[in-house]
């Protein structure tokens, strides 16, 4: 998958701009980090790319082709490429195996061994069949992570995907993404929380000040 960000800006009212003339242009399979103080865009920028906002001035290209110009049938088959996890936990009414296998279900898919795997890997065993209302944060959040592993995207973006999760899940999540993008996926990871196997192994490093593209570096 190739993503040109060609001259992007985008606002959220008409008046200010959130993103000023981003260009980014990510070739390779691999980890990118978007970086950068509060307010720096990074969240908005990631949900640009995901194709959950359309940008106010320039494009997107997924694949080459022009997502907010190309047809329904296009536009459905882009998305169904792209996963976005949001920093807080959006889950729907239910267990947590249910929430696991929610993605794999609107596909016409079943694997139930990829869902055990995962379940037992980030330590959900005891709240598998449990109501999401009854969890803790951490839980939440890797339940939140597991169901966007287990649909193995193209393209997977994450908004704070450390927050709340324990240093073991931690690090079980820098390992997942990087053997997704070792078998060919786009990862894009927007974070305050920067850790060193995720920086030496990642493909590059998108930083952003106040809505600006501060430096590109890719490996």
């Amino acid at each position: 998958m190739k993503i040109l960000v060609d001259n992007v800006w985008y606002s959220y009212d008409g008046v200010t701009y959130a993103l000023r003339n981003i260009n980014i242009y990510l070739t390779e399979p691999g980890i990118y980090l978007i970086t950068g103080p509060n307010g720096a865009g990074k969240t908005t920028l990631l949900k640009v790319i995901s194709l959950l906002l359309k940008p106010t001035i320039g494009r997107i290209l997924i694949e080459g082709v022009d997502y907010w110009n190309s047809s329904s049938v296009e536009k459905t088959r882009l998305k169904s490429t792209i996963i976005f996890v949001h920093d807080k936990p959006l889950l729907v009414r239910g267990s947590v195996e249910y929430n696991v296998s929610l993605g794999l279900k609107l596909k016409g898919l079943s694997s139930n061994d990829i869902i055990d795997y995962y379940i037992k890997r980030y330590n959900l065993s005891d709240v598998r069949n449990k109501s999401i209302y009854k969890l803790s944060a951490g839980q939440l959040k890797a339940a939140s992570i597991i169901r966007a592993l287990v649909l193995r995207p193209k393209l997977l973006a994450l908004d704070e995907p450390f927050t709340f999760l324990d240093n073991t899940r931690v690090k079980l999540l820098i390992e997942d993404l990087l053997n997704l993008a070792d078998k060919g996926s786009i990862v894009i990871v927007a974070s305050h929380y920067i850790y060193r196997d995720l920086v030496e192994k990642c493909k590059g490093v998108i930083e952003l000040f106040m809505g600006e593209l501060l430096s590109l570096k890719i490996k």
